[in-house]
């Protein structure tokens, strides 16, 4: 019996997934009005038009992490999450485009709870 078994999963060998490191990310071509690190900076917008000196070129731009702007480039907080969320719809289609940020007055009414 145990010989079966043992044959059996000799049989299937088990599918190789490395769990330890993460998929590999792509790096799109530039598309339409975007040619380089610096049009797509400055479409995305927030403060990052004059950030196109610290990123080397279109590779750097879609290849380098979180830990490396904060520590290496010295960006904010906000200006990270921002650029790493821009070249992650950029990756997946989406042609950068500008969102104005609401009115402080407006935010501050959308915080608001209604009263009961």
């Amino acid at each position: 019996m145990f010989a079966r078994l043992f044959a059996r999963s000799l049989a299937r060998p088990a599918p190789m997934r490395a769990f330890s490191s993460a998929a590999k990310q792509s790096i799109p071509t530039p598309r339409g009005a975007i040619t380089d690190h610096t049009v797509f900076l400055s479409k995305i917008g927030r403060s990052c038009e004059g950030l196109g000196d610290k990123i080397q070129d279109w590779n750097h731009l879609f290849t380098v992490t979180s830990n490396e702007m904060k520590h290496q480039l010295g960006f904010t907080p906000k200006q990270r999450r921002w650029i790493l969320n821009w070249t992650e719809k950029y990756r997946q289609g989406v042609d950068p485009y500008f969102i104005s940020k609401p009115d402080k007055r407006l935010r501050k009414k959308m915080k608001q709870k209604p009263r009961k």
